[in-house]
């Protein structure tokens, strides 16, 4: 009768470790359907992210960059001769971007001369790139409020020597590049 007794506990507790184990393999099922959908929607929600980063991006556009001289009047006029070079400016337009997030604003000009030297108002003068750091020539704050917005920004050469050839012009904007330019002086 104990055996009987053992017997009846014994089938008891494997039916019991049966449906134990049906119960484990439905919580382990879904687990992995909800790990999956958990990670298809973080991928979904990383890619829509980088998307409206991307489109949060502001460009620059309507680019007019060339060397200024002094006139006798003391007012500067367009030149594209690298001797008479005491300024350098580049006007553009920022676009409407109804994305990107307002307020202020650096803007960051760039200047490469055709030495491949980066023309620099000050040593400090280094901003963050997605690239890493980089030097700029000047840089203009302004007030973004997703409205396009004309922009001068004026380098002045001190009297540094520039020398003859193309010169590469680029914007930054929060460390992405938002448009480049080109100007050749003689």
């Amino acid at each position: 009768s104990i055996m009987r007794g053992y017997v009846k506990q014994i089938d008891s507790l494997n039916t019991l470790n049966i449906k134990l184990t049906s119960v484990l393999d439905e919580t382990n099922t879904k687990l992995t359907e909800t790990t999956t959908e958990r990670d298809t929607y973080k991928k979904d929600a990383e890619q829509k992210t980088e998307q409206l980063k991307k489109g949060a991006k502001l460009q620059a556009y309507g680019f007019k960059s060339e060397a200024l001289r002094m006139k006798l009047n003391n007012t500067t006029e367009p030149t594209t001769k690298a001797k008479n070079a005491i300024q350098m400016r580049s006007s553009f337009t920022i676009g409407e971007n109804q994305i990107a997030s307002s307020g202020r604003k650096a803007i960051y000009l760039q200047i490469i001369a055709p030495s491949g030297e980066i023309l620099q108002s000050k040593a400090n003068y280094v901003m963050d790139t997605e690239n890493g750091q980089q030097a700029f020539s000047d840089k203009k704050d302004i007030d973004y409020n997703n409205q396009a917005i004309d922009l001068t920004i004026y380098y002045d050469l001190k009297g540094q020597e520039v020398g003859k050839g193309n010169f590469k012009v680029r914007v930054y904007c929060e460390g992405q590049l938002i448009g480049t330019d080109s100007f050749t002086l003689k």
